[in-house]
């Protein structure tokens, strides 16, 4: 891959990044500025304190005591703790249930903001839990955004976007104006950051509408940074510009710091975006200088990996490095997979530049695992992201129908009580009338469900088929190429190419026939999921097939100086698919040699039991523990680990070895033990001429 690629590989992931950033600093602000807001609450507290009859028992002291730990936040987050705590502590003490939920929401916030996100949940949800919360719509509404940013830094999209579509429903039914200008924001962000820039766009229509009810300046600044940041990722750099400099202008009749600071992130990125690196740098500069005083892992690990790609855009490595290697150990402290994933490509372009090539090398390959994991959980989330999607909307529109089906029988109700004026009889009729055709109404919503139910399981099944071939394809055919592909690259263009090349040649090979493996595996996965396909039924002679396939083996058989004991009888034939049939110990065999360590032992063995032939395919290697072997062959889990020489694995060969038994009128069943080693016993129709 070249530099450029990587580049442009690395502004991609970059601007994916930042979206967290805003969604962050968006929560921050909103009509005053966070220390302002604290030096508020302090004075109105200290009014408060120095009343003649003041008690700690009053609820207008835990209501101030509750805000400022609020806006305490990100500034003074040691004094936000005590704070909450206090008020929790009073608000349980005097029955305020009020008190307590915001006391809960605020504990949610600042576990938010200081990166420990479980923890966050988990007060979010011990909040909701509370069946008071519906009694506070404000207080619910900032759980449920809370819990929303949480899932988001999760990189759980589908909870996040119902948690936000949550506070959204009642921001409406309130008409909360501030709140509805903040979830339609949020959720603007989230389809940003899931490149789905028409529902983006959708969202921040509806927010930039809202904010010029409010005449905000503040929020229109927001506003104005944040569809300058959408515009850049649609490569409409004028137009982001003119969002910029309006934002910019804003700024000379507000204070807002934080915001201003990610206004510079994102002119930084647009001077990325536009390679002029010098005022990329300036720009990042300035706002890790103005984000200096905020206790935000997260976005202050995205300032300086911007200001690392803008210093190795200049070619200053050792500036480029120090500020990657800084973002680095806020990614990991703050487990960003996505960051430390860019951070480790960047480190690899880094080294790849000073000539470092086994150092580079080695933070490819960090690289390169974590693509591959991002890349499954990235198609895993987009499904299920998508099913929460249409599974809202199908909710939303139950809930109209339902509706319009309550106000239709509202109109009905007031007819008959008109009617009931002019004569019972017509009321009794009108009444039987609405009887019968709920009743027939009932009937056909209850033929609807069961279709949608069996449509549902459909539906789901293609969904599992389609994660399966996402993972492998993604993975296990997908890091090979782009391993051969590194290294050839090196043999062409560094100098010790070649003897890189020699060194990593044989695994190289090693991988591209567990590829081919693999693809075969695939294939004849594939035919068993197809309808009508065929089975060929005839006799095989075991021993002779058996033969085969361990000549097949022998090389991996002879590197780890495995011990193989071929016990099948001479005599013994099976009726079954000769094809299915060596795929089926193809795969028991390679998977027996995978898992017994160098100089084990393999054992393959016949008896007869009743009409069925039972091969038994025993090895003294690692073994599995009950647990393991309850997920072989699950069609839900995917279960694959690394063999004692690190030999790969995809997980889809025992089902395809299940799916073939059966297929061929017979059984497969496993005995394992830790330490001990695995038998898998197959049991199919014998022949007995």
């Amino acid at each position: 891959m070249t530099y450029t690629a990587y580049l442009m590989h690395s502004i991609s992931n970059y601007k994916r990044n930042y979206l967290l950033f805003a969604l962050v600093i968006f929560n921050c602000f909103f009509s005053f500025s966070q220390i302002d807001s604290v030096k508020f609450f302090q004075a109105k507290i200290s009014k408060l304190v120095e009343q003649p009859n003041f008690s700690e028992n009053n609820f207008e002291f835990i209501d101030n005591l509750n805000q400022l730990s609020y806006y305490q936040r990100l500034i003074a987050q040691d004094s936000m703790l005590v704070n909450s705590e206090r008020a929790l502590e009073l608000s349980i003490k005097n029955n305020y249930t009020h008190g307590e939920l915001e006391a809960l929401a605020n504990f949610a916030s600042l576990y938010l903001y200081t990166g420990e996100t479980d923890k966050s949940i988990d007060f979010c949800l011990r909040t909701i839990e509370n069946t008071d919360l519906k009694n506070f719509p404000k207080t619910e509404m900032k759980v449920y955004n809370v819990l929303g940013q949480a899932y988001f830094f999760k990189n759980d999209y589908p909870s996040t976007y119902t948690q936000f579509l949550h506070a959204l429903s009642i921001a409406e039914k309130t008409n909360d104006q501030f709140h509805l200008f903040r979830m339609n924001m949020n959720l603007g962000t989230i389809f940003s950051r899931l490149e789905d820039s028409d529902e983006a766009l959708k969202y921040y229509a509806a927010a930039f509408k809202l904010v010029k009810k409010l005449n905000d300046p503040t929020k229109e600044a927001m506003m104005l940074s944040n569809m300058a940041y959408l515009n850049i990722k649609l490569d409409n750099l004028e137009d982001a510009k003119a969002n910029l400099n309006a934002a910019f202008k804003l700024y000379e009749t507000i204070n807002n710091t934080t915001w201003l600071a990610w206004t510079y992130s994102t002119l930084g990125l647009y001077h990325l975006k536009l390679n002029d690196y010098k005022n990329a740098v300036l720009n990042y500069q300035k706002s890790l200088d103005m984000h200096s005083n905020f206790n935000d892992v997260k976005t202050n690990a995205d300032m300086k990996f911007g200001l690392a790609r803008a210093y190795l855009g200049l070619n200053d490595l050792a500036k480029s490095e120090e500020s990657i290697l800084k973002s680095l150990e806020l990614y990991k402290s703050s487990n960003y997979e996505a960051g430390l994933e860019q951070a480790y490509r960047t480190l690899y372009e880094i080294k790849k530049a000073q000539n470092k090539t086994a150092e580079s090398l080695k933070y490819l390959e960090l690289t390169e695992k974590l693509s591959n994991d991002n890349f499954k959980k990235k198609n895993r989330r987009n499904l299920t992201m998508l099913n929460a999607k249409l599974n809202f909307e199908k909710e939303a529109e139950n809930l109209k129908a339902q509706n319009e089906l309550a106000l239709s029988q509202q109109r009905k109700y007031i007819k008959w009580a008109l009617a009931a004026l002019l004569t019972l009889t017509i009321i009794v009729f009108i009444i039987l009338y609405a009887n019968r055709r709920e009743k027939v109404l009932n009937k056909k919503l209850a033929n609807q469900a069961k279709i949608l139910s069996e449509n549902q399981k459909a539906l789901t099944l293609i969904n599992n088929n389609q994660d399966r071939l996402f993972s492998i394809v993604g993975h296990d055919l997908r890091s090979p190429i782009i391993s051969l592909n590194e290294i050839l690259g090196l043999y062409l263009e560094d100098s010790e190419g070649k003897e890189y090349f020699e060194k990593f040649a044989p695994q190289l090979k090693e991988d591209i026939e567990q590829v081919q493996f693999t693809m075969d595996n695939l294939l004849h996965w594939g035919k068993t999921q197809m309808q009508g396909s065929t089975v060929n039924i005839k006799s095989i002679s075991v021993k002779d097939e058996l033969d085969v396939i361990l000549q097949l083996y022998r090389n991996e058989i002879n590197k780890k100086h495995i011990t193989v004991n071929n016990q099948v009888a001479g005599n013994h034939k099976v009726f079954a698919d000769l094809q299915q049939f060596n795929i089926i110990f193809r795969n028991l065999i390679n998977n027996a040699i995978k898992f017994t360590p160098n100089n084990g032992i393999i054992t393959i063995s016949t008896k007869i039991k009743n009409k069925n032939l039972v091969i038994e395919v025993t090895d003294t290697g690692v073994g599995m523990t009950e647990a393991d072997v309850q997920k072989l062959f699950s069609s839900s889990e995917n279960f694959s680990n690394y063999g004692t020489n690190l030999e790969k694995g995809t997980g889809l060969g025992l089902r395809l070895v299940k799916a073939m038994v059966i297929n061929n009128s017979g059984e497969i069943s496993v005995k394992s033990q830790p330490n001990k080693g695995s038998q898998f016993i197959v049991e199919l129709p014998i022949d007995i001429k």
